[in-house]
């Protein structure tokens, strides 16, 4: 039901209910009235009927005194009925009193006997209809006897004297009511006219529409007071709405920018806030925001470290190793934040570059010590060897002498290597101009004719068919030349040195769109499956005894893909153990 016919109805039946209320006692204020009035004409007549029955009532006869009462009831319109003590009927002007019944009992004569006056209003059994009686005692002069004079009236003649005027009331009530049923609606329309706006803006901003103006069309009354409220209101909250909008959108396009995963837990351990980084870290698709932290990132580690914190609310950290979807290494620093409620937050660094770049490091350094202490130690050996009794045999000491140069040239290659190494991963790309003061446009053809030219007794000792397969174009390229030469002089001492006698090494060219590729590739041993993530790693030799029996370092290939990092290109290593292997070198041509 509308807030219109709630105030309609209610105001409505609040009026009616009083002009009933009004109406009721108005006519039962008339009926008191007028019995007032009907009890005073009776006891009037009565108090007449008792000076004129004086003389009669000293010794009452029924003849005598019926003869008086009939001729005072003609006079005053009244039924008059005089009893005797013992309550027999000595006159009365509508019966014959001989032939009415003892009234002793009935309750006005009662109390008449009392030296009361009697008051009664019930049913007449002589005359069947409903009387009104008032009785009066009369005491004879001798005061030995007591008479009761009752005069009498019919309710129904009080009630027709009433009837015209009730009509009147109940007519006026009647209009008074049409009357407050107009005014309940005009005065329901007007109110309601403001509440329906004062709701209905009421109901936008509940929606959080809080750009409303509510319009004020009287500035007098409790109404318009509330409307001048209800946009005050409405202002403030908008302007608090925009700050705290601001805000958020700040704060989560600084979590959104973290690369760090960030993450607030509640004191009952559910997530209010978590970024971006930290759903990728731990792989998460589904919202868990308002969900159980023990729920979502199912790690015991950090699971555990949480519920230190929320228990001694210190703050502390753990490095963290996960297996799922990849190895990745995090620190998890959990902080209690200060404030009202109780509440902690999660940062979660990762730091698996770090611990790659400590590996590689332990591994360099664990390698070239390795790599460093074959020769020396069999330098020293042999050194100590002559030293003691190598002298007496020449053949001998040519032997020793033979081993330590190969060893030293061993050391000089692998300090060569990592010079060379060291250059070029000091070194970033094209884009810095100081470092790459080296570069030049460099025709690819004729350094790849160079370095083919370098290998090519050592492709003939071992009857390898080498073919190069240049477009018609000139492949042009800005480059260091120096370099360029070092990584095909690599690749191609490494196709010759692992591909058996007279197999096959090709190299071609193709022009794309923006780049060159470049493709080496050779019938030799291959690549197992597992080494191949490993082959651009320091010192990673797939056949470690091999490798060193061939003279390799194992920082060639290291080298190569630096080279062609600088370069701004790519390469990709295609391989299958037993069938050959296939280098792609994708670099960017001249602009």
């Amino acid at each position: 039901m509308s807030i219109f016919w709630k105030q309609f109805i209610s105001s409505f039946l609040i009026i009616v209910l009083v002009l009933f209320i009004f109406t009721f006692l108005i006519i039962t204020e008339l009926n008191k009235y007028d019995k007032s009035l009907t009890k005073e004409r009776l006891l009037t007549a009565a108090n007449l009927s008792t000076e004129v029955l004086t003389t009669s009532l000293e010794n009452p006869t029924i003849d005598q005194v019926q003869s008086v009462v009939s001729k005072l009831g003609e006079k005053t319109g009244v039924r008059i009925t005089v009893i005797d003590h013992k309550g027999v009927v000595l006159g009365d002007t509508d019966k014959n009193p001989r032939e009415m019944e003892n009234h002793s009992e009935r309750p006005e004569i009662k109390q008449a006997f009392n030296n009361e006056t009697g008051e009664s209003s019930r049913y007449s059994s002589t005359l069947q209809k409903e009387m009104f009686y008032i009785a009066v005692p009369y005491q004879q002069k001798n005061g030995e006897n007591l008479t009761v004079i009752r005069t009498s009236l019919p309710l129904s003649i009080i009630q027709q004297t009433l009837l015209p005027l009730e009509s009147k009331v109940i007519y006026m009530g009647i209009a008074m009511t049409i009357l407050a049923l107009l005014l309940s609606l005009a005065v329901s329309k007007t109110t309601t006219k403001s509440l329906s706006g004062i709701i209905s803006i009421s109901e936008e901003l509940a929606k959080g529409n809080l750009n409303v103006d509510i319009p004020i069309t009287d500035s007098k009354g409790e109404i318009p007071k509330i409307t001048m409220a209800l946009n005050h209101m409405a202002q403030k909250l908008n302007e608090v709405f925009i700050q705290l909008s601001n805000e958020k959108n700040q704060l989560e396009a600084v979590l959104s920018a973290m690369s760090e995963g960030v993450m607030v837990i509640s004191e009952k351990g559910n997530i209010i806030i978590i970024n971006d980084a930290l759903k990728e870290m731990f792989n998460l698709s589904d919202d868990p925001f308002q969900k159980p932290y023990w729920e979502i990132l199912r790690n015991r580690e950090v699971i555990k470290l949480i519920d230190g914190v929320l228990e001694n609310w210190k703050p502390d950290n753990k490095e963290v190793f996960y297996l799922y979807p990849e190895e990745r290494y995090y620190l998890a620093n959990v902080i209690p934040l200060k404030s009202a409620e109780k509440k902690v937050i999660v940062v979660m660094f990762d730091i698996t570059e770090f611990k790659r770049l400590e590996n590689i490091k332990a591994d360099f350094i664990a390698n070239v010590s390795h790599e460093l202490r074959t020769p020396l130690t069999a330098i020293k050996g042999y050194t100590e060897t002559l030293e003691e009794d190598a002298f007496e045999n020449p053949q001998e000491q040519k032997h020793f002498l033979k081993i330590i140069k190969r060893h030293a040239d061993r050391l000089i290659n692998i300090v060569s290597d990592l010079l060379v190494l060291s250059e070029v991963e000091g070194r970033d790309s094209l884009s810095n101009e100081d470092d790459n003061g080296d570069f030049e446009d460099v025709n690819v053809d004729e350094v790849i004719r160079s370095s083919l030219e370098a290998l090519k007794s050592n492709a003939a000792d071992k009857n390898l068919r080498v073919s190069f397969k240049p477009s018609d174009n000139d492949h042009i390229i800005t480059a260091s030349r120096f370099l360029l030469e070092q990584m095909f002089i690599n690749l191609i001492d490494n196709a010759v040195k692992y591909t058996p006698d007279n197999g096959e090494i090709g190299i071609e060219i193709t022009d794309q769109d923006k780049d060159l590729l470049i493709e080496i590739h050779d019938t030799g041993i291959g690549i197992p499956k597992e080494s191949l993530p490993r082959i651009f790693e320091r010192f990673y030799r797939v056949d470690k005894t091999r490798s060193r029996k061939m003279g390799g370092t194992g920082l060639g290939l290291s080298i190569v893909k630096h080279i062609v990092i600088i370069h701004g290109g790519k390469i990709d290593v295609n391989s299958e153990e037993g069938k050959g292997s296939k280098f792609c070198i994708s670099l960017p041509k001249k602009v």
